[in-house]
């Protein structure tokens, strides 16, 4: 199996009517121009994951409520109020591992309709399914649960479960994640990086991560010596710090370039990321970074991602799109709705891959 999601389906959220991806590999990069509806993408992922977390409701409100979520496209009023979700993933242990979501009446009280399909630990398939305002029959049990919430909730162990629990989406903001932060806020990378210096402070407590931390931080700003959470007890509050060669006092966050803010941020989220099931969503990495430095990550992404814990961006960076493989690259384009299209195979013996994009000669995704 090389190949993390099997099948992806989603279906009427924002720009995206019906958007169905196949064999997407652990490591993919979403190319194309703004609104395109690369962020609806990761969004529309986002909300899946809240929905299994929390409920229907509670997604929506996150989301800004149906009128902020629902595809325009759609006339038909059964169908603009239903979104959609479908999920094929494997493991080293399973090749049939599925989840099917419908979520029926959107804009006022919400049904779940779904299926989940698994392999346990000793070959047998397991399959739990509920219709919308149905009980669920989880085995031998039938369970009266809210019609909101997710069945998901009930099976903990299977992989897709903790899979669509542990989605995580970074949209990096350097002015926020340059902030002081209280102690308690260490739980995980806020999505635009809010609480950045205390999960530093949490994970500079491994020496192996803070080692790592500081050399990558060297190795694009080299006047760096060493990154770390610097913790006033009198304030309660925990700040980022920069020690700078030649310099015995560190340097604060607020004269740091948004650059390194967002790297620092970046290997955070991924040396935090969910294991050992989970997908990291990470929108336009390459924010204020030297195409050196995207060319370094890309290898540190693609060597870190796997195949339970995929590691997948969007870009509108050339030298990202330069160093990726066959299976890697995915064009994302709007006309009247969101496309994606893989590509698949690709001989950059004549015209590297980025201009080839930039040419149009790969068809589509243009920044």
């Amino acid at each position: 199996m090389n190949d993390t999601i099997r099948y992806l389906k989603i279906a009427n959220y924002r720009s995206i009517d019906v958007l169905e991806l196949h064999d997407i590999q652990a490591f993919s990069v979403f190319a194309g121009p703004n609104g395109c509806g690369k962020s609806n993408f990761f969004e529309a992922l986002d909300f899946v994951n809240l929905v299994i977390r929390f409920g229907a409701d509670e997604a929506l409100k996150q989301h800004g409520g149906f009128e902020n979520i629902r595809c325009w496209r759609r006339h038909d009023e059964t169908e603009a109020r239903t979104f959609e979700f479908a999920i094929e993933f494997s493991t080293k242990n399973a090749d049939c591992n599925c989840y099917q979501l419908k979520i029926h009446q959107l804009d006022n009280s919400p049904r779940l309709e779904e299926k989940h399909q698994w392999v346990d630990e000793e070959g047998k398939t397991w399959i739990t399914r509920r219709e919308a305002g149905q009980p669920i029959q989880l085995k031998e049990n039938i369970f009266n649960f809210p019609f909101n919430l997710s069945l998901l909730l009930l099976s903990n162990e299977t992989p897709i479960s903790q899979f669509l629990k542990n989605i995580r989406l970074y949209r990096i903001d350097p002015l926020e994640a340059r902030r002081p932060v209280k102690n308690t806020d260490t739980s995980e990378l806020s999505h635009n990086g809010r609480n950045l210096a205390a999960v530093l402070h949490r994970l500079e407590k491994e020496d192996e991560i803070a080692e790592m931390i500081d050399e990558w931080v060297n190795m694009i700003v080299p006047s760096l010596e060493k990154v770390y959470a610097d913790f006033d007890r009198l304030e309660g509050r925990i700040r980022l710090a920069f020690q700078e060669q030649g310099l015995e006092k560190h340097l604060p966050a607020h004269l740091i370039s948004d650059g390194t803010i967002n790297l620092l941020a970046i290997l955070v989220s991924l040396f935090d990321r969910p294991l050992p099931f989970g997908l990291t969503l990470i929108e336009e990495p390459e924010g204020g970074l030297h195409p050196h430095a995207m060319i370094e990550l890309a290898d540190t992404f693609r060597e870190i991602a796997t195949l339970s814990s995929p590691l997948w961006v969007t870009t509108h960076n050339e030298a990202l799109v330069r160093v990726l493989k066959n299976n890697e690259l995915w064009l994302t384009d709007k006309k009247t709705e969101t496309k994606m299209k893989a590509i698949r195979k690709y001989d950059a013996s004549e015209l590297p891959l980025d201009q080839a994009w930039l040419c149009n000669v790969l068809n589509g995704g243009l920044p």
